[in-house]
């Protein structure tokens, strides 16, 4: 079976990114270079393209994004911000203390989110969520499991 690499996300203001992934929640950078050349532009489709990535991972591993901010960004499409809409619609992120995580973005980016209890007959050991926005628009699941690991059963 593949297993999950990394989650990128398309900024168009990378310090702004950086204060909600790094500082807001704790996420480190291990990776900040140019991508351009023709390898790049072949991947992307896009002739002459040029991005700064930066590879943010998670303190104990197991969690790394890509951030990318294109020099000639591409069409913005907000629909896609929807909750509802088909598709990769959220990326979510596990946090061992979510009050702790959104006071911090709440300091660090002015977000405020009002967390949520799911029944327990859906996770038992329970589970408090929150849907926050990064600065540009994408969704983010934050979500803290009572009893470490979540248990579906």
């Amino acid at each position: 079976m593949p297993a999950l690499d990394h989650v990128n996300v398309v900024t168009t203001d990378m310090d702004r990114a950086l204060a909600f992934y790094a500082d807001g929640l704790g996420l480190r950078v291990v990776m900040d270079r140019v991508l351009d050349g023709d390898w790049f532009a072949t991947l992307t489709g896009r002739p002459e393209a040029r991005a700064r990535c930066v590879i943010l991972d998670a303190p104990q591993g197991g969690c790394r994004i890509e951030l990318l901010q294109f020099d000639r960004p591409g069409p913005d499409h907000p629909a896609n911000r929807l909750p509802a809409t088909p598709g990769l619609r959220h990326l979510a992120l596990r946090v061992d203390d979510l009050d702790a995580s959104l006071a911090a973005l709440a300091a660090s980016c002015g977000i405020a989110a009002q967390p949520v209890e799911v029944p327990r007959a859906i996770v038992r050991g329970g589970k408090r969520m929150a849907y926050v926005h990064d600065p540009d628009g994408a969704l983010v699941e934050l979500c803290e499991y009572g009893g470490g690991m979540p248990d579906f059963r």
